[in-house]
C-alpha cells in the first residue's frame, strides 16, 4: 500500500520568496533580520509545536507544514524524516509529505458533544526515531509499549516487544555494523539489546548512572550510532544525571566517559560531529571534545538555537541546519535550551501554598476560623476543599440541572459566603473533585456506570483473600482435654471500601465537568482532578470490565479524551493529582497516568512524594534524615522534566505520620520541613500540605517573595544549613 500522501501547499522555496499556506503568510520576528543572520540560522529548519519552517536569507521563518507538531528533523540521502504528532513523516523536497506509519499502531480518542459521540484516530505518540547511519533505509522507532524496524525506508513497520512488561520507553538506535543491533531504554528496567536479525532482548550493564544507589540504572533519554574511520562508535545519556556513556562491543555493556557531580541534570539529543559530542540541557548546548573530558557550553550553537527560538511563537522542538564544519547541526528537546509556555492558565496556578481540608471544617464556623488563622500563621495563601469527595457526595448545594438531578448533597458549604469571606483575605480557592471513584454514581442507574464485574455480572469491588488461623470448636458433651486445641485455616474475602466508575463513560465525564464547570462559576479559582485513575487494588482486577470502552481506546486514551472534554469546557486551571510513582518514573503503569500525554491538557500536577508510601530503602541511602529532601527535590524535578516543563508542579507534602519503618525512625516537624526545602530547591512551584485528619502543627511556617515563591530555606536543627 502507497503511503498516504499530505499536500498541504504548494510552493516554491527560494531565499526570497514568499510561501502561501492557505492565503496566509507566515512572517513572524521577534530579533532582527541581522541578527538572525549573525547566528548563522538562514536556511535552518525548524520543528515547532505547530508545524515545520524554514527560515531564509531576510531571517523570516515560513511554515512549511502545519497541523502537527515536528519533534525531530532528521536527513537522508534521498530526502528527509520527521518525528511528529502524526507519526513518521517523509519528503524528499519539503514540499509534500508522506505518512509512513504502516504497522504502527492507532489511538482511538472519543469526542463527546452532549448528545452524540465522536471518533478521532492519531498515530499512538512516537518516543524516539532513529536511522542507522550505514544503511539509510533501516530505522528503528518506539510508543510507550514497543520498538518497531523498517528495512524499507518507513515503508512498512515491524513491532519488536518491548524489552519489558511496564510501559514508558524512551530512546531506541540501531546499527548494522560491526553488529547488527538495536538499542533500547527503560525507564525502570534500563537499557537492553538485540540482534537486528531477531532474537532476545538482553540487558545491557555497564557503569551506568544511579540516583539512588540501591536502585537500578537510571533513565537513558537518548541513544545515537556514530559512524566513523576508525569504527562505529554508540553513545547514551541519562536523562535526570549528568551522565555520559558509549558502548564497549567487546565487554557489551556502556562505559562511563563523563559523570558531574550534580544529583540532578537533564542530558538530551546527543549529536555526534569531528569535534566531539554535541547535546542540550537546561539553558545550553553542551559539547564534550573527547571522552574524559568537562563538557563545555558552546555559544555559537546556542546562540543558533535562541535565534531560531526567537522567530517562532510556539515552542521550538528541533532544529536542523548546515555547520560552519560541513557537518549539520541537529538537535530536539530543544525546550531544554528555551522554553516557552502555551498554558494560559498556569501563571495564574503557579507559586501558590496550601493545605487540604475535608469541607466539613469550613463548613463549621469554629474551625473554620481556626484554620482561617492558621493559614495567616503560616503564610499559606490556597486552600484546597472536597466539592465531591472520595464516595461521590457533593459538598455544595448545585444549580445545574444535571448536576442536581444526577448528584446527591450532604451538609453543603455555603459557597458563596465562603468564596467572599476567602477571597477578602486573598486565598486561592481550589475545588478537589473526586472523579473516577463514585459511590453514588456507582449505585445509580442499576450500575449502569459502574466498572462490571465479567465473572460476577454485577459492578465490581475490589477484593482481597485473607487467610486466618481459627480454633475448631468443642463439640456439645466433649470430656475436657489437656492438649493444643485443634485449628483450621480460614479464608474470608475482604472488600476494599472503594466504588469504582467507567473512565471510558462519556456519561461520566459530562456529569463531573458540569460540578466543575458550576464551581468556577461561583468563585472558586481552579479544579484539581483526583482518582482520575483506574482502579489498582485487588485480587480481581482481572475480573473488571469496562463496558463503555470504544474500539481501539485504552486507559491513556479513556484518561485523554476525559481531560481533552474537560480542557474543551472549564476555562480555569486544571490540576492533577498523581501517584508518586508516576511523577518519578516515565510510566503509565497501571493506573493510565502518562505524565507525557496527560501533560497536553493540564495546568498542574499535583505528585504526591510521600516518603512513607515508597518502599522503605529507596532514597535512603546515607544521611538517612535527608531522605524526605532527595524525594521532594528529585522528584519534583523529575516530575517537570517528564512532562517537559508544560505544567506547574506542586507536590503534595506528607505532613502525617504512618506508622511504617522510616516513619518510626524519623517523622517529626523536621521531616515535613525538608520535603519543603526539596520542593523549593527544585522548581519551587507550590505546594500542599496533606492531613485527612485535618492535624497541621507540624506544617513549618513559609517565608515566600511577592511572586509567590519560597525563599530562605527552613532550618529546622540546622539539618540543611
Amino acid at each position: 500500500m502507497r503511503p498516504s500522501t499530505i499536500r498541504a501547499f504548494a510552493f516554491i522555496v527560494s531565499a526570497t520568496s514568499l510561501v502561501a499556506i492557505a492565503g496566509a503568510q507566515y512572517s513572524l520576528h521577534a530579533a532582527s533580520p541581522a541578527a538572525i543572520r549573525s547566528s548563522a540560522v538562514s536556511g535552518a529548519i525548524l520543528g515547532a509545536a505547530d508545524g515545520l519552517y524554514r527560515v531564509d536569507q531576510s531571517g523570516t521563518a515560513r511554515k512549511l507544514l502545519a497541523g502537527t507538531d515536528v519533534r525531530k528533523i532528521l536527513r537522508t540521502g534521498d530526502g528527509w524524516y520527521l518525528l511528529s504528532g502524526w507519526g513518521v513523516l517523509f519528503s524528499r523536497d519539503l514540499a509534500t509529505f508522506e505518512k509512513r506509519n504502516a504497522g504502527i499502531p492507532v489511538k482511538v480518542l472519543k469526542t463527546w458533544d452532549g448528545s452524540s459521540k465522536g471518533f478521532t484516530r492519531e498515530i499512538q505518540e512516537i518516543k524516539d526515531l532513529e536511522i542507522d547511519p550505514y544503511d539509510p533505509l533501516t530505522m528503528v522507532a518506539c510508543t510507550k509499549d514497543a520498538v518497531y524496524v523498517t528495512r524499507d525506508g518507513a515503508l512498512s513497520w515491524t513491532s519488536i516487544p518491548s524489552p519489558a512488561i511496564q510501559p514508558g520507553l524512551k530512546a531506541v538506535a540501531v546499527t548494522s555494523k560491526p553488529d547488527g543491533l538495536v538499542f533500547a531504554s527503560h525507564p525502570i528496567k534500563g537499557m537492553f539489546s538485540r540482534p537486528l536479525s531477531g532474537g532476545a532482548w538482553r540487558e545491557i550493564g555497564g557503569d551506568l548512572g544511579r540516583s539512588d544507589p540501591g536502585t537500578g540504572p537510571d533513565e537513558i533519554s537518548d541513544i545515537v550510532v556514530e559512524a566513523t574511520d576508525s569504527g562505529t562508535n554508540i553513545w547514551a545519556a541519562n536523562s535526570f544525571l549528568p551522565g555520559l556513556y558509549r558502548y564497549d562491543f567487546q565487554k557489551r555493556s556502556f562505559a562511563s566517559v563523563w559523570k558531574g557531580s550534580e544529583d540532578f541534570a537533564a542530558y538530551d539529543s546527543l549529536m555526534p560531529r569531528r569535534d566531539g559530542l554535541y547535546f542540550v540541557t537546561d539553558g545550553a548546548v553542551m559539547r564534550q571534545a573527547r571522552p574524559g573530558t568537562e563538557p563545555a557550553s558552546v555559544s555559537t550553537e546556542r546562540a543558533a538555537v535562541l535565534a531560531a527560538a526567537s522567530l517562532l511563537s510556539s515552542q521550538l522542538n528541533a532544529l536542523w541546519m548546515e555547520g560552519s564544519s560541513g557537518q549539520p547541526l541537529v538537535l530536539s528537546e530543544l525546550w531544554l535550551v528555551s522554553f516557552k509556555s502555551d498554558k494560559p492558565y498556569r501563571a495564574v496556578a503557579d507559586g501558590r501554598h496550601g493545605f487540604y481540608l475535608q469541607t466539613g471544617f469550613m463548613v463549621n464556623e469554629e474551625s473554620r476560623a481556626k484554620y482561617d488563622a492558621f493559614m495567616t500563621e503560616r503564610n499559606l495563601d490556597m486552600i484546597v476543599v472536597d466539592l465531591k469527595d472520595d464516595f461521590g457526595r457533593l459538598r455544595f448545594e448545585p444549580r445545574d440541572p444535571l448536576v442536581r438531578s444526577t448528584g446527591r448533597w450532604v451538609n453543603p458549604l455555603d459557597v458563596e459566603g465562603f468564596v467572599t469571606e476567602m477571597k477578602a483575605k486573598g486565598r486561592y480557592l481550589v475545588a478537589r473533585i473526586v472523579v473516577f471513584k463514585d459511590k453514588h454514581l456507582y449505585e445509580s442507574a442499576g450500575g449502569a456506570y459502574a466498572v462490571w464485574d465479567g465473572k460476577e455480572n454485577a459492578p465490581w469491588k475490589g477484593y482481597i483473600d485473607e487467610t486466618r488461623e481459627l480454633p475448631v470448636p468443642t463439640p456439645p458433651g466433649a470430656p475436657p482435654s489437656s492438649a493444643a486445641p485443634a485449628t483450621t485455616l480460614v479464608t474470608e474475602r475482604k472488600y476494599f471500601d472503594e466504588y469504582w466508575v467507567d473512565p471510558y463513560s462519556e456519561k461520566v465525564w459530562e456529569y463531573n465537568v458540569a460540578i466543575a464547570r458550576e464551581i468556577i462559576a461561583r468563585g472558586f479559582d481552579e479544579v484539581q482532578f483526583d482518582y482520575i485513575r483506574f482502579p489498582t487494588d485487588g485480587v480481581n482486577l482481572g475480573d473488571a470490565r469496562f463496558r463503555w470502552r470504544d474500539q481501539g481506546m485504552d486507559m491513556e486514551s479513556a484518561l485523554m479524551s476525559y481531560l481533552d472534554y474537560a480542557r474543551d469546557h472549564i476555562a480555569a486551571p486544571i490540576s492533577l493529582d498523581i501517584y508518586g510513582a508516576n511523577g518519578w518514573y516515565r510510566s503509565g503503569v497501571r493506573t493510565g497516568q502518562d505524565v507525557e500525554l496527560l501533560s497536553r491538557y493540564v495546568d498542574v500536577f499535583c505528585p504526591m512524594f510521600y516518603p512513607s508510601h515508597f518502599e522503605q530503602d529507596f532514597m535512603a541511602f546515607e544521611p538517612a534524615v535527608l531522605r524526605p529532601y532527595r524525594i521532594y527535590r528529585i522528584g519534583t524535578l523529575r516530575n517537570s522534566y517528564i512532562s517537559r516543563k508544560k505544567t506547574v508542579i506542586r507536590p503534595y507534602v506528607q505532613a502525617f505520620f504512618l506508622n511504617v519503618r522510616y516513619d518510626r525512625l524519623f517523622y517529626n516537624p523536621n521531616y515535613v520541613s525538608l520535603q519543603v526545602n526539596g520542593i523549593r530547591d527544585a522548581r519551587n512551584e507550590g505546594l500542599t500540605f496533606w492531613n485527612n485528619s485535618g492535624r497541621y502543627e507540624d506544617i513549618p511556617v513559609l517565608k515566600t517573595d511577592r511572586n509567590g515563591k519560597l525563599t530562605a530555606r527552613l532550618s529546622n536543627r540546622s539539618v540543611m544549613d
